[in-house]
């Protein structure tokens, strides 16, 4: 029997340095975004037990006033006009600008209206010192607090992004993880990507502390500079950056195969250093030595969005630690679906999970093993499988949460989300259904589905497993919108989802039985929500609409309430049912092996999880923001003031804007182009009658069919990265016709074309089809 003994684990130097202060950046994060919520809330129910909570909150903290409440009047208004009497005797020109007289009605005025605001200031105070008790001292000082802190932080979301940026970044180069069109195998690779990544960070540097300059002569000057104290992070931190790049070059790693090709070699420099050398080239040459920190520094006017990323990438990498994409899977393994028929299934359900993380790359590096994995097993060829693993994180980006649309709308105010996610699912159902047709066009087997009798029985069985996480996410929705009075939706999404996924994580790895305080919690909130939907219906029937609400938008809002909670009975009628029905204790999600990386335990998970969120938000910050100073060197080489104001016909400028995108997101990371696409080509879509709805739908197809094309092709880098090397590279074929030995480009590069060429063209043809696809959302004022 093996004793156990108190102590600190043992853990890595990179997990105390890295992984520990990622999760608590994180997490202040989450608490930041959340501590709104909160307050307000702790206002609202300070409100309703206390009677006029807002004026007692102000015990302790409001001082007595020393105003006098009976002053005399009469006394006041006779000093008041002898004493401006004199002052108008000494005033040559008081005769002529009218100063002689003076008004002793208004003095009297002005004297009561003073009486009448110290009689009701010394009244307020009265009513607060009878009224307050040490209950309401309690709960202001905890409201207090948590307003404090969340003002507080509220004002270094751009220090919590450069600190989650530099120490995230580091990881990444100490893990060899930077995004590169290969990976670093040999000796030769593995000099020449390091010499590239000390290069581009010494450069980076020098900018840094040129910036520092600048604007410390601009202080000197007297021009006010906000945030100054920034400069000195991120010297720091890309000094760190640069001796890290030392390191990994000097050290060599024991897994490097000797030799390798020179010319190969220059394919494993990260594309963040590329970016950076030639950004860095363009804006020296110029003698714009900070240019290259002038544009990192538009990352901190976006903070808020790209903090967002950050919690997006961390859902997705605890969503890789729990086991719901394996039930997924068992579920649709009964209907015995022919491989291209299970890609289409698999891409529709990725579509939804890729909007719930944020952006295409993390749900492939969330989920691509699994999803490669299971299409193998079901039979798809490797170039298929490996096809839809690198497209299984691009068709939802235009569905509801995506962080892209959100940023999108953050930056042009002519779009709002709701229009964009209205557009997006219909662009998201094209896409799919052109999949569907390129798919069935290139199977090599007959299309099979199992019947119907046998395959839904079954295929609910497996679904039962799910039924408890339904649970789990329920109670935690219903937390928010009940308690907090906050929706699910593309703004709450980054503050939701982390504490959903910690609750999976909790019932998965810390005890089964937690799901019965889910069900403790969800059952009473369920009862209270049903009584407020009965009183909602009474409201209805009576007439009597809350002002700024119509009957219809009430109406909508009870059904919802009340299909949310049906749903929430189903899962635990299905679970408790099941669970009386079952004779034996085997739990059907336990089944599954232990995966590399995967924890059984929730210490063990949240610091895998965090751990790959340190390595993947460091490539994924570093590569937005060296695009947005390669954005930079666009807009500095006057090559946009060339463009004419307007072209011949919309065809054409169609037709430009088209490749000219689809450009943009071959070398650009989407959130990096948004910034220069919004600055750039969508004034000129507007000037050329491109709706801006219309424009941007094009934009976003554009962007994932370059996120899918060669040369850089990241989601297929992503898959790679993923799936492993020495997979991908057993599925090249030496025979075969082109399109055979290519599919796993030429099938995603034909669907995301054939879409974004509908998408671009057709609603050109046709007003009603046009008005149809881009419709625009009335919004009262």
């Amino acid at each position: 029997m093996t004793e156990r003994t108190l102590g600190m684990p043992r853990r890595t130097p990179t997990e105390w340095f890295s992984t520990l202060p990622t999760l608590l950046l994180l997490l202040v994060v989450v608490f930041l975004s959340s501590g709104q919520i909160i307050h307000s809330q702790l206002l609202k129910i300070g409100e309703a037990t206390w009677q006029e909570y807002f004026m007692l909150r102000s015990a302790g903290v409001m001082p007595e006033p020393t105003c006098n409440p009976d002053p005399n009047i009469d006394q006041r208004v006779r000093e008041i006009v002898k004493q401006r009497q004199a002052e108008a005797a000494g005033d040559p020109l008081a005769g002529i600008l009218g100063g002689a007289s003076v008004d002793k009605s208004a003095i009297r005025g002005s004297l009561e209206a003073t009486r009448a605001n110290c009689r009701a200031k010394l009244e307020r105070y009265q009513t607060v010192q009878e009224k307050v008790t040490p209950a309401v001292i309690a709960f202001r000082n905890v409201e207090g607090g948590v307003a404090l802190v969340v003002s507080t932080l509220g004002e270094y979301k751009r220090l919590l992004l450069c600190l989650l940026l530099l120490i995230c970044a580091t990881t990444t180069t100490f893990q060899r993880h930077h995004i590169a069109l290969r990976p670093a195998r040999t000796d030769r690779d593995h000099l020449v990507s390091l010499s590239g990544q000390l290069a581009a960070n010494a450069l980076l540097l020098v900018s840094a502390i040129a910036y520092r300059i600048q604007d410390s002569e601009s202080m000197a000057a007297g021009v006010t500079v906000d945030n100054f104290y920034l400069h000195n992070i991120w010297i720091a931190g890309f000094g760190t950056l640069t001796l890290a790049s030392l390191y990994r070059l000097l050290r060599r790693p024991r897994d490097l195969e000797p030799g390798g090709s020179w010319a190969k070699a220059f394919l494993t420099i990260p594309l963040y250093s590329y970016m950076c050398l030639s950004a860095s080239a363009q804006f020296f040459s110029q003698g714009y030595f900070h240019g290259t920190s002038v544009y990192l520094n538009m990352m901190m006017e976006l903070s808020s969005v790209f903090l967002n990323l950050a919690l997006y990438i961390w859902i997705g990498m605890m969503l890789k630690q729990t086991r719901l994409t394996h039930i997924f899977f068992d579920a649709l393994r009964p209907w015995r679906m022919s491989p291209e028929l299970m890609c289409v299934v698999v891409l529709a359900i990725a579509a939804v999970l890729t909007a719930y993380t944020g952006a295409s790359g993390i749900f492939v590096i969330a989920a691509g093993a699994t999803i490669y994995t299971e299409l193998r097993r079901v039979g798809a060829r490797k170039q298929l499988a490996l096809a839809a693993t690198a497209m299984s994180g691009s068709m939802g980006v235009v569905l509801r949460p995506c962080l892209l649309v959100v940023m999108i709308a953050a930056l042009n105010k002519s779009v709002t989300t709701s229009e964009l996610f209205a557009s997006g699912a219909k662009v998201f159902a094209l896409s799919l259904f052109i999949f569907f047709i390129y798919s069935q066009f290139a199977r090599t087997t007959p299309a099979r589905i199992a019947p119907f009798s046998q395959a839904l029985p079954a295929s609910l069985k497996k679904m039962i497993p799910l039924t408890p996480y339904g649970v789990v996410v329920g109670a935690v929705a219903v937390f928010f919108s009940d308690v907090l009075g906050r929706q699910l939706d593309e703004f709450s999404a980054p503050i939701i989802l982390p504490v959903m996924l910690l609750a999976i994580l909790v019932y998965e790895k810390l005890s089964r039985h937690t799901l019965h305080l889910f069900s403790l919690f969800l059952v009473p909130m369920l009862v209270l929500s049903f009584m407020g939907i009965a009183e909602g219906y009474q409201v209805l029937v009576s007439g009597e609409i809350p002002g700024g609400t119509s009957a219809a938008e009430l109406e909508a809002a009870l059904w919802s309430e009340t299909w949310r909670n049906l749903l929430m009975i189903l899962f635990l009628g299905v679970h408790y049912g099941a669970a009386l029905l079952s004779r034996n204790n085997s739990d059907p999600v336990a089944d599954y092996p232990p995966e590399e990386g995967v924890s059984e335990k929730l210490e063990g998970s949240l610091r895998f999880a965090t751990g790959e969120t340190a390595g993947h938000i460091g490539a994924m910050l570093m590569l937005i923001a060296l695009s947005v100073g390669t954005a930079g060197i666009i807009e500095r080489s006057g090559m946009l003031e060339l463009l004419p104001d307007a072209f011949a016909s919309i065809w054409i400028a169609g037709l430009f804007l088209v490749v000219a995108l689809v450009l943009v997101g071959m070398f650009i990371d989407p959130l990096g182009a948004v910034i220069l696409v919004n600055a750039t080509f969508a004034p000129l879509a507007a000037a050329n009658g491109i709706a801006p709805l219309h424009f941007w739908m094009i934009a976003l197809v554009a962007f994932e069919l370059g996120y899918l094309t060669p040369p850089v092709a990241l989601n297929h880098l992503l898959s790679r990265q993923v799936v492993g090397d020495d997979e991908v590279e057993s599925a090249r074929l030496s025979t075969g016709t082109f399109f055979r030995r290519y599919e796993k480009f030429l099938l995603p590069i034909a669907v995301m074309l054939t879409a974004l060429l509908i998408v671009a063209f057709l609603p050109l043809l046709s007003d009603g089809l046009h008005d149809w696809l881009f419709q625009k959302i009335q919004t009262a004022a």
